[in-house]
């Protein structure tokens, strides 16, 4: 066995604990202790922290208390705020009352309302460069340069684009709108 100054401190610790005496340490600890704070009982405690432990998976689902260690459970802890088993029940008991379609349905719609939110912003960043774009290009093996490249749309090409963007994403809003209403209609 190796020696270890780790392991002869250990040993001297516990030989003055078993002769009954008094163990003085023979090294100095070096840390940061804060300002205190005397709060009445209560641990300080900052925002980060609170922070974080919304985001941390626990280690046991807030519903069924099973210990949650699967990649799955990682997924529906931060989608659903509970276990990957604790969804599948979920959507055993929807399937048995006849209800899942509905539920599947109006996820999918609601992942679509999201994709045309994110169709939307981004017609409105593509209207905000006004047709226009400058890329700067790597050029050259031996002796790179930067090369300047222009791009323009004009404008009727480009308030053309951008109108008929606008059209499709209020079209393909309609119909989301008009199927959800036929869905929600038939409960």
């Amino acid at each position: 066995m190796a020696y270890s100054k780790e392991a002869e401190r250990q040993n001297k610790a516990l030989a003055d604990l078993m002769a009954g005496k008094e163990h003085e340490k023979e090294y100095v600890q070096v840390g940061y202790e804060g300002k205190k704070e005397d709060l009445g009982g209560k641990t300080r405690e900052s925002e980060l922290s609170k922070v974080m432990q919304d985001a941390r998976m626990p280690l046991f689902c807030p519903k069924c208390d099973k210990a949650m260690k699967k990649k799955l459970d990682d997924k529906f802890w931060r989608i659903k705020g509970h276990c990957f088993d604790c969804q599948v029940e979920f959507e055993n008991k929807l399937r048995m009352k006849g209800e899942f379609e509905d539920y599947a349905q109006l996820k999918i719609l609601e992942n679509q309302k999201a994709y045309l939110i994110d169709m939307e912003q981004s017609i409105d960043e593509f209207e905000k460069s006004g047709g226009k774009k400058t890329w700067l290009n790597n050029v050259g093996v031996n002796t790179p340069e930067l090369e300047k490249e222009k791009w323009e749309m004009g404008k009727k090409d480009f308030e053309n684009q951008v109108t008929e963007a606008r059209k499709f994403i209020q079209d393909a809003k309609d119909k989301v709108e008009d199927f959800e209403k036929q869905i929600q209609g038939d409960k």
